[in-house]
């Protein structure tokens, strides 16, 4: 009866800092135990009662394999775990009744699993890297501050004079916290800045730019005539959940690219009485 099966989870693998992959899926039939067990990767949030270090390895732990299981589960069938006697009932992060698993992990393939601590897991399963980076990826295209880049002197500047340069935008986004399928998750993110010159020099800085005297983005234009601006603002972004270590979010950064242009007159100063 498919009711007397135990569903064993795993969820994503992570395989580096800034490139997330998915492993391949499998589902896998144990016929002794009576379960089904899916290979992946899983998140452990303020719930989970291991050590710091087993925390920070489910956000990043390349060849790790994760297993969450009942508490009465053990590899060694004949050997009954005494977790079978704790009560199972407990409160999720999001403060919903859940049941206390078991967390298992182990290093690679041919590595065993090794019991690294309890947590609890809610209705819907344990928390996966892929709904949470995926979701926050959108979130941070939706809150981005737009790019306005403005100058000081505005549109006409004169030829060898400095033109101060302006992106109005901050250097930090966040810290900013959204609600995901019930978890709160704060995403922050730095920026920095490309200016590019149709003289063919750029700047590339993580100042936002301000205006005279105090700006340090700045360029001057040796020709007179019309000049071709670029600006590219990168952000690159991390994101916590309540277990309080910041991840990156992987793949590319987040790019806004602008282009404007200027008009610059040549002009001489005349001594008069």
């Amino acid at each position: 009866m498919m009711s007397k099966l135990k569903i064993l989870l795993f969820t994503l693998l992570l395989v580096s800092n800034s490139i997330s992959a998915h492993g391949e899926v499998n589902v896998e039939s144990n016929q002794k135990d009576g379960s089904y067990v899916i290979n992946g990767d899983i998140l452990l949030d303020d719930t989970f009662n291991g050590t710091d270090e087993t925390q920070a390895q489910s956000n990043d732990c390349p060849g790790c394999a994760w297993l969450v299981s009942s508490l009465c589960f053990s590899f060694e069938p004949d050997k009954l775990s005494s977790l079978c006697f704790i009560p199972g009932s407990c409160k999720t992060i999001e403060n919903i009744d859940g049941v206390r698993k078991r967390v298992w992990r182990k290093l690679g393939v041919d590595q065993p699993w090794l019991e690294v601590g309890s947590m609890c897991v809610g209705p819907k399963g344990p928390l996966t890297p892929q709904k949470l980076l995926t979701s926050i990826s959108e979130q941070a295209v939706e809150y981005l501050p737009r790019l306005i880049p403005t100058t000081q002197p505005v549109n006409d500047v004169l030829v060898n004079v400095d033109v101060y340069f302006l992106s109005n935008q901050s250097n930090y986004f966040g810290p900013k916290t959204v609600v995901i399928t019930g978890i709160p998750v704060t995403l922050t993110a730095t920026s920095s800045w490309v200016w590019n010159f149709s003289d063919g020099t750029s700047i590339s800085t993580s100042n936002s730019g301000f205006g005279f005297p105090d700006g340090q983005v700045k360029h001057k234009f040796d020709s007179k005539g019309l000049h071709t601006i670029s600006v590219t603002t990168t952000w690159n972004a991390t994101w916590k959940t309540n277990s309080k270590i910041s991840i990156p979010v992987p793949g590319k950064s987040l790019t806004q690219t602008t282009t404007f242009t200027l008009n610059a007159h040549e002009a001489r100063g005349i001594l008069t009485r």
